[in-house]
């Protein structure tokens, strides 16, 4: 069950986006089927591993549109290990 209406968020192919606090990463998912650029961003390793494999498994059955690129970031959103600018669009659902 997705919690974003991402057609109303307006995202893009080829925007580079992140997924604060992805979790199991459905919204991450959504956003890579979508072409956006992606990184799923947790603190918690194993729920990324399984996001990680999740990424490979959707670019090999042919899921995701060409060029789109995703990738996973383990860290605490109280001290973000990203610039300024980075991404065009943010999603943090259900972090808090």
């Amino acid at each position: 069950m997705l919690t974003v209406d991402f057609d109303r968020l307006g995202l893009r192919p080829g925007e580079r986006v992140l997924d604060m606090g992805c979790g199991a990463g459905r919204h991450a998912f959504e956003m890579y089927k979508r072409g956006a650029d992606v990184i799923a961003f947790d603190q918690d390793a194993d729920e990324l591993a399984t996001v990680r494999e999740w990424f490979a498994a959707m670019r090999e059955a042919g899921e995701v549109p060409a060029g789109a690129e995703a990738d996973v970031k383990e860290g605490d959103a109280l001290a973000l290990p990203f610039a300024d600018g980075e991404f065009d669009r943010i999603v943090a659902a259900e972090v808090l």
